[in-house]
This record gives structure tokens, C-alpha cells and sequence, in this order.
């Protein structure tokens, strides 16, 4: 009779092993993300979005629609990139290589005006 039940618990226990360790959902440290965006909405409006595209590379595009008048050097700092003028209301965009949305998701990128921040605002993942 001792066999078993000895018999039977290790039965369960491989079965409840192999069930749990083989249907199990891999463990993610970190979420990942595939894009990401930043809205401006007080002194410029408009929105950056970050994705990524094929060869380790994050495509960066923006247009601001208003706030940007034609006095002055407006620039915008995005991690990753060094200062960049803002070409106005256009729409712009830079390609990063050797980054991941992970990198750029909770990091501000301002907006400043002859070397005084406008706005700052942080990325926002999508998905």
C-alpha cells in the first residue's frame, strides 16, 4: 500500500512539473515595446513618435503645429540624438541605430528656445 502512494505522489509531482514548466509563458524582465510617442500640448503643440524598423534601427518622426514662430533658434534634445533645430511647423525625422524603444520609453525630450526650455515631456510607450 506504501508503494503505492509513493508511487502515485511522484506520478503528480512529474506531472505537475512537466505541465506547469512546459505551458508556461516565458518570464519577461521588462516589458518590450515596438513604438513610442511624446505629445506636446502647452507652448508647442505636436507629437514625435518612436519606432522601430528592420536593421536595429528606431526611426524617429515629428511635426509640431503650432507655438514655433519664426523668431528665434528653436532646437529639440532627444535622448540619443544630439540638439537638433527644429525646421518650424515641417514634419522631420532621424533615424537612431544600436537602440531599442526600451531605451528611449520614460526619457524627456525638450524643446527649447534660444537656450530656455519651452515644454518637456516624457516618451509614452504604444502597445
Amino acid at each position: 500500500m506504501n508503494q503505492k502512494i509513493t508511487f502515485a505522489t511522484i506520478l503528480v509531482a512529474f506531472s505537475v512539473f512537466f505541465i506547469c514548466f512546459t505551458n508556461a509563458s516565458p518570464i519577461e524582465l521588462s516589458p518590450r515595446y515596438e513604438a513610442g510617442f511624446v505629445d506636446f500640448t502647452n507652448a508647442v503643440t505636436g507629437r514625435i513618435t518612436f519606432q522601430r524598423i528592420p536593421g536595429n534601427v528606431i526611426r524617429i518622426i515629428g511635426q509640431f503645429n503650432s507655438g514655433i514662430t519664426n523668431t528665434g533658434k528653436y532646437e529639440i534634445k532627444i535622448p540619443g540624438l544630439k540638439k537638433r533645430l527644429i525646421p518650424g511647423t515641417l514634419p522631420f525625422f532621424y533615424e537612431v541605430e544600436g537602440k531599442t524603444i526600451n531605451f528611449f520609453i520614460g526619457k524627456k525630450v525638450k524643446i527649447s528656445r534660444n537656450g530656455k526650455v519651452l515644454e518637456q515631456e516624457s516618451i509614452e510607450p504604444i502597445g
